[in-house]
């Protein structure tokens, strides 16, 4: 990792200590900001929205519940990729493959809070008859924005992989 200059090594933040907020502070920040967010805006998001969208039509659920299943699934994700990324840097056991779980896990995590962050934000003032199948397109978008972003930032956050040897 890249020094920071005007300290000495002795001071310089470990990859594990910068790794600390992201794999415990943020996750359960972001999980709570969507809880937040759904008390703060449920008064103007409709109580029946689109939950899916396949060949027999649109299928509606509760809100509540939409919100609600995309925050438990996060914090499970969240949960495994916080306990599986502290072996890794217990063992010091960070190559490409396990820098690969580790980033993957954690942004999936995220990428499911896209999905809950999308939905709400797509239905936020939609009348409770016009509710249409777009919540389930921008919960996607949303999925797919937080995944790359969260992936870009645990890649740079973690440790360098090491080079794994061939036989």
């Amino acid at each position: 990792m890249t020094n920071i200059s005007g300290l000495p090594d002795s001071t310089q933040p470990s990859a594990k200590n910068r790794a600390i907020p992201l794999l415990l502070v943020a996750p359960i920040c972001s999980i709570v900001l969507v809880a937040v967010l759904h008390l703060l805006l449920s008064p103007h998001i409709p109580s029946r929205i689109a939950i899916h969208v396949g060949p027999d039509g649109v299928g509606y659920g509760s809100s509540l519940l939409m919100i609600a299943v995309p925050c438990v699934i996060a914090a499970v994700v969240f949960a495994i990729g916080g306990a599986t990324t502290r072996e890794f840097f217990k063992d010091d056991h960070w190559f490409q493959t396990q820098k690969t779980i580790a980033v993957g896990i954690m942004a999936l995590g995220y990428g499911v809070i896209g999905v809950a962050l999308g939905t709400i934000f797509s239905t936020v003032g939609v009348d409770q008859d016009a509710v249409s199948g777009n919540s389930v397109g921008m919960g996607l978008l949303g999925f797919l924005l937080l995944v790359t972003v969260a992936a870009s930032v645990y890649a740079k956050a973690f440790p360098r992989a090491k080079m794994e040897t061939l036989g």
